[in-house]
């Protein structure tokens, strides 16, 4: 799951920014946060990377799972979706979004930060959607990834990431990006194959062994040597 829909963050002034700001853990389907964390959640992402309602409601039930939301006077404004692997020291942002009348207000850095502080010293992949697609939210794109780049990810080159299929439509291209400001050098091909089989079986219930991790995996190696 992209973690589209972010929010694209000029600085604002103080007085912009929403008052009496706080953090809930969405635990349950049967709370009002979870309601407005969901009609956020739905009208935000595309078909194609959206989870059916009923499979978010399991998700929020999930210890390797940390989905916030951010509110303001007792109100859901914005949320982000945290897998943390027991297995596997990885984790991965599947999810950042805010309300429509919240975006342009600087949440979008204040829920990165977040998400680095849930996962600790981990490292942390992003799925983003490709701005080497020729669509009409091309630049859209360009901007989002930039966002992640000025907040301390990278790309992994040569590695077109397949997403599985979530939604009722086929994932667009998109890109893997890594925050993990401890580690500069480049992550071991059998180091990347473990993060993509943790994530394929942990987060999508894939298999381990899916052809197309050996796929993604034979492109990031060669590209590396």
């Amino acid at each position: 799951m992209a973690a589209a829909s972010l929010l694209l963050l000029p600085s604002p002034s103080v007085s912009e920014m929403p008052h009496d700001l706080a953090y809930v853990r969405i635990t349950s389907a049967d709370t009002d946060a979870f309601a407005q964390f969901f009609a956020i959640y739905e009208a935000s992402m595309p078909a194609s990377e959206r989870k059916p309602r009923d499979v978010i409601a399991t998700l929020v039930r999930r210890p390797d799972y940390h989905v916030l939301g951010l509110t303001a006077d007792n109100a859901v404004i914005a949320f982000l979706i945290v897998f943390v692997s027991a297995t596997e020291s990885i984790s991965m942002l599947e999810y950042m979004a805010t309300t429509d009348a919240e975006r342009n207000r600087g949440l979008g850095a204040q829920l990165f930060a977040k998400a680095a502080e849930l996962v600790g010293s981990r490292p942390m992949l992003v799925e983003v959607d490709s701005e080497r697609e020729d669509t009409p939210d091309q630049s859209w794109r360009r901007r989002r990834k930039q966002f992640y780049i000025r907040n301390g990810c990278r790309q992994l080159p040569n590695l077109d990431y397949f997403m599985p299929l979530v939604g009722d439509a086929t994932p667009p291209v998109m890109d893997l990006l890594l925050y993990w400001p401890a580690h500069d050098d480049a992550p071991t091909p059998s180091l990347v194959r473990r993060w993509l089989e943790c994530v394929y079986a942990e987060v999508y219930g894939c298999a381990r062994n899916d052809p197309r991790i050996e796929t993604m995996v034979r492109e990031y190696a060669g590209g590396s040597g």
